[in-house]
């Protein structure tokens, strides 16, 4: 589990040619790629081992026309569907990416030992026809010390993101709906169990993105868990209002558990997901969305920021999320959910 410095330097020298401004951040048993040039994606490594998707392809034979998903952890503006989407063009095109988020690199403003922030002046259209300008940020960070892992046999990383809008005009709440989304995409599908520990299980899981996963939700005590894989895509949300703690994924192929982590804010939480909402924008409202991607082979954990408000107009809203990354035998990972993070999981699923 130690660091391979060669193996560690092909891919930094591999990124580092399609990203000069690429920011390497130390941390716990790796490190954190903070990578302005390729849209303001963040990447991990433990070791030489890289955690997150990256797709190599794409970022060197990027497709001219179709949005090329480099993976990594992005920052998106929600909602992705509905009246207010961002995915979707005026004119009732397809889906889409917008060229600000798709392909505009980032800048490095701001750069110490722990810390490397990102900036972007970008432009949208939503669904209705409204342009916008935003301030895009992300301030990356890897706490110190490390939280520390010497009672368990375990490899491992943690970083933190604080990521925003700030709207550069006035942008009324009837015409713009407008919160950030931390998307974290891993590798993987069959044989990775995602699960959310919560107060309330039953009642805290959204179902309506892409239809019900049949036969892969469970629900335990005080968790529930959401077995990935198959062919079809799924795509669930934590409702803020069940007072998640936070969700994760265990990865039994690479031996890893995954841990994402945000407070509830204050604020307005709408509904995110990529359909036309039929009972309206504000008839969901998650914290948490985790996406499995069946055949694509790759799942996304993710956080949902809170719209902030100023009148009847749109603020500047900030998510904050915390990112744990293990690696180690698969009794050790369980181990450390039980005894650090208080929850026993049947991994009967997996």
């Amino acid at each position: 589990m130690l660091k391979d410095a060669a193996e560690e330097d092909v891919l930094l020298d591999r990124l580092l040619a399609y990203d000069a401004e690429l920011t390497k951040l130390d941390g716990g048993d790796g490190c954190v790629l903070v990578c302005p040039g390729l849209q303001g994606r963040i990447f991990c490594l433990i070791g030489d081992e890289l955690i997150h998707r990256l797709d190599i392809a794409a970022l060197e034979s990027p497709s001219p026309t179709e949005f090329n998903n480099l993976g990594g952890n992005s920052l998106w503006p929600a909602p992705e569907g509905g009246p207010f989407a961002f995915n979707y063009p005026p004119d009732g095109g397809p889906w889409r990416v917008q060229k600000a988020i798709g392909e505009d690199a980032a800048t490095l403003v701001y750069r110490d030992d722990t810390t490397a922030v990102m900036e972007k002046r970008i432009d949208l259209t939503n669904r209705k026809g409204v342009q916008i300008e935003i301030l895009y940020r992300r301030a990356v960070s890897v706490p110190t010390p490390e939280p520390p892992l010497q009672e368990f046999d375990l490899a491992g990383l943690t970083y933190r993101t604080e990521d925003s809008f700030e709207p550069l005009g006035s942008y009324a709440t009837n015409e713009v709906l407008l919160a950030p989304w931390s998307l974290e995409q891993f590798p993987g599908a069959e044989g990775v169990l995602a699960f959310c520990k919560v107060r309330r299980p039953e009642t805290a899981v959204n179902e309506d993105f892409y239809g019900r996963p049949e036969g892969r939700i469970a629900f335990g005590q005080g968790h529930f868990t959401f077995a990935l894989g198959g062919q079809d895509r799924h795509q669930i949300g934590v409702r803020v209002a069940s007072a998640p703690e936070y969700i994760g994924a265990l990865d039994a192929n690479r031996s890893m558990l995954m841990l994402r982590r945000t407070e509830p804010q204050r604020g307005v939480y709408f509904n995110i997901a990529d359909n036309d909402q039929a009972d309206g924008p504000y008839s969901a409202a998650d914290c948490y969305s985790m996406f499995n991607g069946g055949a694509l082979g790759f799942f996304e954990l993710e956080t949902v920021g809170a719209m902030q408000v100023a009148g009847e107009y749109v603020a500047a809203s900030t998510l904050v999320s915390e990112t744990i990354l293990l690696k180690g035998r698969m009794e050790e990972l369980l181990r450390y959910l039980a005894e650090r993070e208080s929850l026993r999981l049947n991994i009967d699923a997996l």
